[in-house]
């Protein structure tokens, strides 16, 4: 797994490296938050292994929330990720992702990647990234974000034979890949890609099908907030495989009953 960091987005504090392990999430005297060396002082502890980082929040913690969104106990958290603490916003930050590749023509590909919104205006809808998508409040973008503050033109997604292009096409400040301030960039499945800081997005391929690279390094699942336990839910038997006992049953006891009523009547 490639190295993480915690970097304090409104705060003038270094950046904390995440090493595989657990690290425990504190609040110090003047209020800001810190890795603290004693659990028991801690909000909540970071999880880092071979599968990813897990956010784990303490019994009766409240006002701890993962791109905006509240977590009571436990978040499976991606590269890009924004952690409020107490007031103090924390990102999780990976490697700088890969320069994006000189233009070209249209470059073939079978990934048939997705863009998949995350959060802000798009949150829930799929983009098909099969051929170049543009970002932007102008009427004729693919993936529009109408806000007057949100550039006419503010990037767009070329589909590329090792992932997806991003190009900058006129922002102010570009964009966050997995939390890294980029303008240009090759993109691969996991990666998670924020416009404008609130509008995000991550890069997917289609379930079943392995992913052409993964430089986030982090899992491909799902990462909505979890409010319970990991462990999956156990699957429901199918009732109709019972029908043929439960014919047969039947039928042994309307037996019983006619020999019953027949040899009880002599």
């Amino acid at each position: 797994m490639e190295a993480l960091r915690l970097r304090f987005q409104n705060r003038p504090h270094a950046d904390l490296a995440l090493s595989p392990g657990v690290h425990a999430l504190g609040i110090d005297r003047s209020g800001d938050a810190v890795l603290v060396q004693e659990l028991d002082e801690a909000v909540a502890q970071l999880c880092v292994d071979r599968r990813g980082v897990w956010l784990q929040v303490r019994e009766g913690v409240r006002g701890l929330h993962v791109n905006g969104r509240p977590v009571r106990r436990m978040a499976m958290l991606r590269v890009g990720d924004a952690i409020y603490v107490n007031g103090v916003e924390l990102m999780l930050l990976g490697s700088e992702p890969p320069p994006a590749p000189p233009v070209s023509g249209p470059a073939a590909t079978e990934a048939r990647l997705v863009l998949r919104g995350i959060g802000g205006l798009h949150h829930g809808r799929a983009f098909s990234l099969d051929q170049s998508r543009a970002v932007g409040r102008a009427a004729d973008c693919d993936v529009r974000i109408n806000e007057p503050a949100f550039a006419e033109h503010h990037a767009r997604l070329e589909p590329h034979a090792d992932g997806v292009v991003l190009r900058d096409a006129g922002s102010a400040e570009g964009s966050l890949v997995n939390g890294v301030s980029v303008r240009d960039a090759l993109l691969h499945p996991g990666d998670q890609v924020v416009f404008d800081l609130q509008h995000r997005f991550v890069i997917e391929a289609p379930v079943g099908r392995p992913g052409v690279g993964n430089s986030a390094g982090m899992p491909k699942a799902d990462t909505s907030v979890v409010h319970g336990s990991e462990e999956a839910p156990r699957p429901r038997r199918n009732p109709m495989r019972r029908m043929p006992w439960l014919l047969l049953a039947a039928l042994l006891m309307a037996a019983a009953l006619s020999l019953l009523l027949l040899y009880g009547a002599r």
